[in-house]
């Protein structure tokens, strides 16, 4: 068999140049646009190129990196990772990880694959220059997308805190475009062309400007950080008046990241004043300091070898505390600690620490041993921005690229050792070569195996994940059409079905609670019941959000009850719920549940107090009375106790109807919805028109929005049509 080695060598260039476009991939081909849509983009090219690279190294082993200091980490680090997380809580899990992210193990081998392939066949500086400015052309395309967020040209993800490119999150975009900044900075420098360099200078602002657009603070800290770096090395050179200048720019500068830092509520400001953005950004950093607290709770359980890659979402949930509602906003769930040292010292312990911490003392050691300034300083620079972003950050397969594609030009120009591609040249000129028959047979294995992950690693579970933002669109059109896709999702044997399992349980509930499905009720809940068992196993299996899985589980044992009204459903969900209390006992709706389950056993009295401690437990969630008699209200529903239903209801829209006269709020979610069904309830089930009447003139006073339709609705009711 004779192959052509330039053209495998073009391949698998062409290749990682199409790798550098990953932050442009967006799309819903996935649970969520979050980060899967990425990940799976850059595992797929580079298990693609991984074939024709396999082929190139069988032809001629010069194309395999010699042996470095700095890939020799990267290899140890890898090990680590899978090391601690065999001794681990979950090592399916840590190895493929989350459908959400799609990292885990299997990622960070991924990126060992590509930063070989990169070291191996990329020889030249000026070809790396290329690589960095390819890169950099990519994130002023992101940064232009975001300007069209801005003028709500169009949306692409649509958040309204800060805009976020081409990425899924401001957070993740800040990063991103972080490190693009030290890029192009660097370009910057070496650049030889005049108009070129306009081009760097222009991109350098457009990013730095999308960057402050952002609202990421963590970005914004490591790009002052970089920033420092530099100017401490370049302080001493300077004259007197150019270091008052730096000085000066620092000052003012550091002032804004701490404005930006520290929370501003109790400073008035005006409604569209750039501060008032700033401490609307989607996070607290008080929050982020109560899980980092949580944090090295666990480590303590888990020093030397932590809880496995990929386990923080575990660590969550088993560590949660009420007192975190003070911080946390509504719904916000942890899958990772927003601080990427405490993430490895949680999941990998001291050892992963210490060999994460090792990479950037090798990469430091060969900058300042063997590259002259300026060029070393901006490199510095840009792994400096890097890790100090992440302390209150975390990595994304965008930012993963930008940093192994620095650590492989690092590697290959400046690691001091003897020059890895300095003879490929010469055999190049050797078009075709045979491949023994031997070789042919181990190529024929590595690719059927690479065929193998590719099509289960990326394929299927990204046709399964398909269906869902697929049928969610039919939920309020056509139900059913809607969780027949949802069924579809789950059909399909995947490396991912814990992960599907678990959004098929989300969604079905959701449908059920918000009485979407009346007419095929029976079969989502039978559906429910037959993936039962699975979820049981998930949960002895530590898979992630085991606190959703301990809710999920009580509630399909409701539903089955409220439909076929077994007992055993109930003394079931019991059970669950013990064990959910158990777990953690600071959850507050496992004892929202507890509630519900005991009105559902007549223990009334009882269960409005499970529901009482559920409130004192969820202080954003029950931040007054409304929401409490809306909680008990619902549970007497669901009974079928329709005169205590109604009474707890109508306690709650009465605190509605005061407190929205007065401050020109509501209560509680949804609380015109709430009045239709409480009106109608009047009326139709307890024959009371008066109330009914009252409840619709209430509403039409506090949300004269809805003011038709609560007029006709009651003239329907009053005609009988």
């Amino acid at each position: 068999m004779y192959l052509d080695k330039n053209i495998l060598i073009k391949t698998i260039k062409i290749g990682i140049v199409l790798i550098l476009f990953t932050p442009l991939v967006i799309g819903f081909f996935g649970l969520n646009a979050s980060g899967y849509p990425k990940a799976v983009f850059f595992r797929s090219l580079v298990e693609i190129i991984f074939v024709f690279y396999v082929f190139l190294i069988l032809l001629d082993k010069k194309y395999i990196p010699k042996k470095t200091i700095l890939i020799i980490c990267i290899l140890l680090f890898d090990i680590i990772l899978i090391v601690s997380s065999i001794a681990g809580i979950n090592f399916y899990k840590s190895f493929f990880g989350e459908m959400q992210r799609g990292e885990g193990i299997i990622f960070h081998l991924h990126l060992l694959i590509f930063l070989i392939m990169l070291v191996g066949v990329f020889s030249e500086k000026e070809e790396w220059i290329k690589l960095f400015k390819i890169s950099v052309i990519v994130s002023g395309v992101s940064s232009l997308a975001a300007i069209l967020q801005k003028f709500n040209v169009a949306s692409f993800y649509g958040f309204h805190n800060g805009i976020s490119g081409t990425l899924s999150n401001p957070n993740l975009f800040g990063d991103y475009i972080v490190l693009s900044i030290f890029l192009t900075f660097f370009l910057i420098t070496v650049e030889r062309e005049k108009y070129l360099k306009i081009v760097w200078i222009f991109l350098a602002v457009l990013n730095c400007y999308t960057l402050f657009l952002s609202l990421c603070r963590g970005a914004w800290f490591g790009f002052l950080m970089g920033l420092i770096f530099l100017s401490f090395f370049y302080f001493f050179n300077l004259n007197y008046k150019k270091r008052i200048i730096l000085l000066f720019g620092i000052l003012i500068l550091s002032i804004l990241i701490l404005l930006a830092s520290f929370n501003l509520k109790n400073i008035e400001l005006s409604k569209n004043s750039f501060f008032d953005k700033i401490i609307s950004i989607n996070y607290n950093l008080n929050g982020r300091t109560e899980i980092w607290k949580m944090s090295f709770v666990a480590f303590k359980e888990r020093p030397l070898l932590g809880w496995g890659t990929e386990s923080f979402s575990f660590v969550y949930d088993k560590n949660f505390k009420s007192s975190f509602s003070d911080f946390l906003l509504d719904g916000v769930y942890y899958d990772r600690p927003h601080n990427k040292v405490i993430e490895i010292l949680v999941s990998n312990g001291i050892v992963g620490i210490i060999s994460y911490l090792s990479i950037f003392s090798v990469i430091f050691y060969i900058i300042f041993k063997y590259i002259k300034r300026p060029v070393s300083l901006f490199l510095a620079a840009f792994c400096v921005s890097y890790f100090f972003q992440n302390i209150f950050s975390f990595d994304s397969a965008c930012s993963y690229i930008l940093f192994f594609l620095m650590i492989g030009f690092i590697n290959n120009n400046f690691s001091g050792f003897a020059d890895n591609t300095a003879d490929k040249a010469n055999s190049d000129f050797i078009k075709l070569k045979l491949i023994p028959l031997p070789k042919i047979i181990i190529a024929f294995l590595a690719v059927l195996l690479t065929a193998v992950i590719f099509y289960q690693l990326n394929i299927k579970p990204t046709i399964a994940a398909m269906h869902f933002p697929d049928s969610i669109k039919y939920e309020d059109t056509d139900i059913k059409r809607a969780f027949t896709g949802y069924e579809e999702g789950i059909k399909i044997n995947t490396l991912y079905d814990s992960d599907l399992r678990l959004a098929f349980t989300d969604r079905s509930l959701f449908l059920l609670e918000n009485g979407k499905v009346k007419n095929i009720e029976e079969d989502v809940v039978k559906k429910l019941l037959e993936i039962k068992p699975l979820l049981y196993k998930d949960l002895e299996n530590k898979n992630q959000q085991i606190n959703h899985l301990y809710e999920y589980l009580a509630r399909i044992n409701e539903w089955s009850y409220l439909l076929h009204k077994n007992t055993v459903d109930l003394d079931e969900m019991e059970e669950v719920l013990k064990l959910a209390v158990a777990f953690n006992p600071e959850v507050s709706v496992f004892y929202q549940l507890f509630g519900e389950l005991k009105i559902l056993q007549e223990k009334t009295i009882e269960g409005e107090e499970y529901i009482k401690k559920s409130c004192n437990l969820s202080h954003l969630g029950c931040s007054n009375e409304a929401e409490l008699y809306r909680k008990i209200g619902v549970a007497y529903f669901k009974k079928g106790d329709l005169k205590n239903a109604v009474k707890n209801l109508q306690k709650m829209l009465d605190i509605d109807y005061l407190y929205k006269k007065n401050t020109g709020k509501s209560a509680i979610k949804n609380a015109e919805q709430f009045i239709d069904a409480v009106a109608v309830m009047y009326y139709i089930n307890l024959k009371d028109l008066e109330n009914c009447r009252k409840t619709y003139e209430r509403g039409m006073e506090i949300y004269p929005d809805y003011s038709n339709i609560y007029k006709s609705r009651l003239e329907k009711l009053i005609t009988g049509n």
